[in-house]
């Protein structure tokens, strides 16, 4: 099964800080245990250890989407008190819709947003 794919607008250090961040978000939640991993880009020449460009979810059907729908909400209006977050999420068939958090109210709207590209049946993309 192909991963639900989250990937962030930023410098690929925090990229990686934040694709982190989320990966672990969502395995500490009850209902998405193990759901998340990362997408490692390898290391360029002289660097060690690469860094992470993406969070996938694995399996994201059925009752699981609800809980990830909610987790990424509230990962949205914790993460980011005071900065802005721009993430692009991609479904196996290439829909995807491009996100963007301003604020920590902003975290309901990014709840329905993906919501709806989640939908079964959805075929917008952006």
């Amino acid at each position: 099964m192909q991963p639900l794919t989250f990937t962030f607008d930023a410098p690929a250090d925090e990229a990686d800080d934040l694709a982190r961040s989320l990966a672990r978000w969502l395995n500490d939640d009850e209902d998405l245990s193990g759901a998340a991993r990362l997408r490692m880009v390898p290391p360029a020449p002289g660097e060690q250890g690469g860094l992470a460009d993406a969070a996938e979810v694995l399996n994201a059907a059925g009752p699981v989407l609800d809980a990830l729908v909610a987790a990424v909400g509230v990962w949205v209006g914790q993460r980011f008190r005071n900065r802005s977050v721009s993430l692009k999420v991609t479904r196996p068939d290439g829909t995807h819709i491009e996100l963007s958090a301003t604020d920590p109210r902003d975290a309901a709207a990014v709840e329905e947003q993906l919501r709806r590209l989640l939908e079964p049946g959805s075929g917008d993309a952006d």
